[in-house]
């Protein structure tokens, strides 16, 4: 967990200082969509607006994104979510993060298609204990810029999740809306 949250730490640290330094778009969003989890032949699905990630979603985490473009072709995106649930005595946490490294391939056109791969942590902590777990995969999809300042995306990702999260896949099918600053 340690190792993942450093790693997350540095690529949104890296990704900072490129677009700082080369004066790169950066594009912030939300997503809808479905993810669905699959571990030992049980599935679990959410859809939502915006859209669910990780090995816990079952309360609806908002997820937002920061793009940020390091050349034309390579995005480094740190993406958040959080939640906290309370009552009748009891409190539930959950807090997530992720890291993507994507390359477009038509990064000068209005269109790209994309790939990207992905790091995520996720802790969960509450009145009945504690968990977290690192999520490795990647992602494929498609960008169109509408305008100077809104891009859509389209994407389907994979996760496979590590540590108390063991064989935990995590798929998901998005639509990605985000404003470019």
């Amino acid at each position: 967990m340690r190792i993942g949250t450093a790693l997350l730490c540095l690529s949104c640290s890296a990704a900072t200082a490129a677009a700082q330094e080369k004066k790169q778009s950066v594009e912030i969003g939300t997503s809808l969509g479905v993810t669905v989890l699959s571990q030992s032949g049980e599935t679990f699905t959410t859809v939502g607006v915006p859209v669910a990630q990780g090995p816990v979603p079952l309360f609806g985490q908002a997820t937002l994104y920061a793009t940020i473009f390091a050349t034309p072709s390579v995005m480094i995106e740190p993406q958040l979510s959080f939640s906290h649930l309370s009552g009748g005595g009891s409190s539930l946490t959950l807090i997530g993060g992720a890291a993507n490294i994507g390359y477009l391939f038509t990064a000068t056109e209005r269109a790209s298609p994309y790939v990207a791969a992905s790091l995520g942590v996720e802790s969960l902590s509450g009145d009945l204990g504690s968990a977290s777990g690192v999520g490795l995969g990647g992602s494929v999809g498609y960008r169109l810029r509408a305008g100077a300042g809104f891009a859509v995306r389209f994407e389907g990702r994979y996760r496979h999740w590590l540590g108390d999260f063991d064989g935990l896949n995590e798929f998901g099918f998005v639509i990605g809306l985000g404003g470019i600053i």
